[in-house]
């Protein structure tokens, strides 16, 4: 298992996240919802962003599916938890009550709590987002990096992945890399410039994109595997075919940056559901910066 600290929540004080592991350590564990209301020390909005993040799932009782402990802790501690939890005069805490019972919610769909895990903490511990969409990709052929080893040389292949880093180095001749990671490891991805000025949208904006190109490997590069990209879309939706992106180019530099501020102001934000909004920050290769 893995175990996430309680300080990875976003939006939560590092003082309300001592209040609450100081009052554990003192007066023991959690015993359930009312008990974490009534001696956390937080207010409504550091608790409601630790429910969301799952943070709370197993105090959330009888509810025999995990997939709606999260929803029901929300609800539940939405009702308990005081708006605030300090004030001029002391923390503000909720009375040891009895909570009433949630009213029927629709399970959380395994998407669903990964980009809630992406939203309260920019991580997920559970599954990958490539796992999730794997039943899609593979119905349009696309390869996994565990399968790339056994292609060989030459062959054209498809394959979707989380874009984690990207570098266009003025040394390279308009060359850009890009590094995309699935549910089983990192594929290298180059592309030309022809391609990247005819899907340079997708490149420099998309989290998630499925790529179709020609699989590289040579033995002068000690055998490391590459793919050529061709073709570059994105990955729209759960369970529905690739989007077709838009051929923007040539488009004008402003208008580009202009885009990718409204598209970083909406995941600063946190609005909407989709992957976008929540996707982690691109690197690039050489300065470990975001792009």
């Amino acid at each position: 298992a893995v175990r996430l600290g309680l300080g990875h929540v976003l939006g939560v004080k590092a003082a309300e996240v001592e209040a609450l592991v100081g009052e554990r350590e003192h007066g023991g564990a959690y015993r359930s919802l009312e008990d974490l209301a009534s001696r956390a020390g937080a207010g409504r909005p550091a608790l409601s962003r630790l429910a969301w993040s799952g943070a709370a799932d197993r105090l959330a009782t009888g509810l025999g599916d995990c997939r709606y402990a999260r929803r029901e802790a929300l609800w539940r501690l939405g009702v308990a938890a005081p708006p605030v939890a300090q004030g001029r005069h002391g923390t503000q805490l909720a009375l040891a009550l009895d909570l009433p019972a949630a009213p029927a919610l629709d399970p959380l769909r395994d998407w669903d709590a990964m980009i809630a895990d992406y939203q309260t903490t920019g991580l997920t511990t559970a599954a990958h987002p490539l796992g999730l969409l794997r039943a899609g990709l593979l119905a349009r052929r696309a390869a996994t990096s565990a399968d790339l080893g056994r292609i060989a040389h030459g062959t054209r292949v498809r394959i979707g992945g989380l874009v984690v880093a990207r570098q266009r180095p003025g040394t390279a001749s308009g060359v850009c890399f890009m590094l995309l990671e699935d549910e089983h490891g990192t594929i290298n991805l180059v592309v030309p410039p022809a391609v990247y000025e005819r899907h340079r949208l997708v490149v420099r904006t998309e989290p998630l994109v499925l790529a179709e190109g020609v699989l590289e490997r040579y033995a002068a590069g000690g055998g490391a595997v590459n793919v050529l990209v061709r073709r570059l879309t994105a990955l729209d939706g759960v369970d529905g075919p690739a989007a077709e992106v838009k051929d923007f180019s040539p488009l004008d530099e402003r208008e580009l940056e202009r885009r990718e501020r409204e598209g970083a102001a909406v995941a600063a934000g946190g609005g909407g559901a989709g992957f976008r909004a929540v996707a982690p920050p691109v690197m690039s290769f050489a300065q470990g910066r975001r792009r």
